[in-house]
């Protein structure tokens, strides 16, 4: 389920306004302002103040910060546990690590249906990644932690058009 979290719209406004205008330029200015408004995120530890946050036991709740257009800003809880399935965007995705750590998974598809891990690593505090969907770019998203975290993600579509980012999910491979 997907929620509209309020943040204050001042706040927002500055460091959201150059995303809808680089999204309408080349993919690589895109990308370098999506990581330039991540990275100011990642600063701000008064970003998700006054906000009431979905949060979903043993999973993981997404919250709509922002959405113009072609571009959407969720902040994602994790719950100690939580996962997401193997997945590829639709999208440009970006995300960055604003409470706590993640472990992202990479993954190569061995057809269309499966695929298998070929990288993992634990994402700290602060680190900001961004990625176009020239893939196959598959990973899987987890807090394998005992306490809470949190991420934004700054994806290239509307968020009234479309349900979410993954284009298509994979099973993990017998090896």
């Amino acid at each position: 389920m997907t929620t509209l979290a309020q943040p204050n719209r001042a706040r927002a406004a500055d460091l959201f306004a150059a995303l809808p205008r680089s999204a309408s330029g080349t993919p690589a200015a895109y990308l370098d302002a999506a990581r330039r408004t991540l990275e100011a995120l990642m600063r701000r530890p008064d970003l998700l103040d006054g906000l009431t946050l979905e949060r979903r036991p043993g999973g993981y709740a997404r919250n709509l910060l922002f959405g113009q257009g072609q571009i959407s800003v969720w902040a994602m809880v994790w719950s100690p546990g939580a996962r997401t399935s193997v997945h590829d965007h639709h999208c440009s995705c970006c995300f960055g690590v604003w409470k706590g750590a993640i472990q992202e998974v990479w993954f190569r598809p061995i057809n269309a249906h499966e695929a298998v891990a070929t990288a993992e690593a634990t994402r700290e505090r602060g680190y900001v990644a961004c990625m176009m969907p020239t893939g196959p770019n598959l990973h899987q998203i987890a807090n394998p932690g005992s306490e809470e975290a949190i991420s934004i993600h700054v994806y290239g579509f509307d968020h009234a058009v479309h349900a979410s980012s993954v284009r298509t999910e994979y099973r993990m491979a017998a090896v």
